[in-house]
Parts: C-alpha cells; structure tokens; sequence
C-alpha cells in the first residue's frame, strides 16, 4: 500500500489549465563534477569521455574486462553503472555490495575485487582527488590561521571551525572540528544529542565524504545559478528536485522553454569553466518519473 501511494504522489502535481510543465535534468551530474573538481589530467580525460558522448558505464565496463567498447554487453555495462556510483566517492568493497544488491546483481568476492581494481586502475583521479584533500584539510586543522589550497578547493581552520570554499565562491563548513591520532571529526548535524551524552554528536570526515560534499555542493550551486537564469527570464519555475528543474508555461511556449532550458542548463558558469553538461528535457501534464 505504501509503494501505491508513493507512486501516485508525483502525478497528483498537474499544469494548470492551457498549461505544460516542462522538465529537464542533469545527465550524470555528479559524475562529471567529480573528475571536474579533481583538477588532473586524468580527470580531464574523464571528462573527454562525456564530451565525446560515451557512455561512461560501457567504458567502464571494456577497460574492467578487457574488451573493446563495442563489445560490452548489457550485463558487462550494469557493472560498470555500479562501478561509477560505488567508487567515485572512494568506497570500496562494502559500497560495491550494497548497490550489487540494489540492482539486484550477484557478483563472487573475485569478482567484486576484479571490477573495484578495474575501476580504480581507469579512473586514478578519484584517489588522487581523495588523497589531496585529505593532506590539506588535515594541513589546515594542524596550522590555524592559514589557507591550503587543493584541486579546486581550499580549507581554513580558524580555531574551532574548518572552513572550506567552494569554485563558485560559496564557503561551507565543518563545525566545531578536531584533529587526533585518528584525523579529523567535528560536530555532526543532528536533532539532538542522543540521550546521556555528555557532547553534540561527532562524524569522522574521510576522503571520500569531503569529495561527496564537495561534488553535491557544486552541483547545487549550478541548480543555483540555473534557477536565477530561468528566473530572469520569467518562467513561473514550480518546482526542484535535486538536479531536476521543472517549469509551468503555456502550451505555445513549450518549445521557446525548452530551448531556454537547453542554453541555460547546458551552459557553465564562469566559475565551471571547462565543465561538459548535458540535460535531458520532456514535457507532461502530470509530474512524473
């Protein structure tokens, strides 16, 4: 009953009367800022696969087992699908079997072991990513007061708060952080502390929660910088879900909206210089997925 009514939630939201909602999305989003942000040149090679119009789940696929592109099959390219969402943010083995059982595929630890070195040997910019950031967030918290720069970020502790800004110029941060023999924590978001403790709740940032939210912070920005466009130019924007825009306007403006979604969307900010975009547009009647 509850999946009914979950599916039912999107189509309940409508156009009005003489009216279409136009919906577009970014393809791949995070999977290009991630390389982006890595500043390599292994991840500008990365990015020449989406520029070229790969599909990054096939190239994965053919350097994992050793084929050529043309070659990957539907069930060699699922692998290279999850080898992109378990990997890109530095996970490993634990990350790769839960979205094996995700979407549903069985894989032997052989197996498993084989796709995760395949991915890693492909894509060296994710550990690089990782393993920069790490060395200046760390710099940072052990000299106070001075700015470490890495890839396209930089991190400042001033004392107490871990500061770290982003290529658009919006600066984010680690609360109340520390450093020990076991790196850096700060306070973790939360309702409230559990019960009998006696401090906020703490989380541990590693490598890959900082190239997380790194990544989900600049593609925010560019939602940002996509809303105000849109926005300058009229458009009655309803709704946004995580890296999708969806506009209410007139049925004889359709084609003009989706043509201004299109320039907008697929047009980096000065800030994302170099950065490939791509959307995917449709229109309905109803929201739906």
């Amino acid at each position: 009953m509850t999946e009914v009514l979950k599916s039912m939630l999107r189509p309940a939201l409508t156009a009005g009367e003489g009216k279409t909602l136009v919906i577009a999305d970014w393809s791949a989003i995070e999977g290009r800022v991630n390389p982006w942000l890595s500043d390599t040149d292994e991840g500008e090679a990365k990015l020449q696969q989406y520029r070229e119009g790969l599909d990054p789940y096939k190239v994965n696929a053919a350097a994992t087992y050793g084929i050529t592109y043309e070659q990957v099959t539907k069930d060699q390219r699922q692998v290279g699908k999850i080898q992109e969402l378990a990997l890109g943010y530095m996970g490993g083995a634990g990350s790769f079997a839960k979205f094996c059982g995700a979407y549903k595929l069985t894989m032997s630890d052989a197996e498993v072991s084989s796709a995760i070195n395949g991915w890693r040997t492909a894509n060296p910019w994710a550990q690089m990513h990782g393993r920069a950031l790490e060395r200046a967030y760390t710099t940072a918290m052990r000299q106070p007061g001075k700015e470490i720069t890495a890839c396209r970020t930089a991190y400042y502790f001033d004392g107490q708060h871990l500061w770290y800004s982003l290529p658009s110029g919006r600066v984010l941060c680690y609360p109340f952080a520390k450093v020990d023999e076991d790196g850096v924590s700060y306070a973790k978001a939360s309702f409230k502390p559990a019960s009998g403790a006696k401090e906020w709740p703490r989380a541990r940032l590693w490598p890959g929660l900082a190239i997380e939210n790194l990544t989900q912070a600049a593609a925010n920005d560019l939602l940002r910088y996509a809303l105000r466009e849109l926005d300058d130019l009229y458009y009655d924007i309803v709704l946004h879900v995580h890296d999708e825009i969806v506009l209410e306007v007139e049925d004889d403006k359709v084609e003009q909206a989706k043509q201004d979604m299109q320039n907008i969307m697929t047009t980096s900010p000065a800030w994302a210089k170099g950065l490939p975009l791509e959307i995917e547009v449709s229109t309905a009647k109803r929201y739906t997925k």
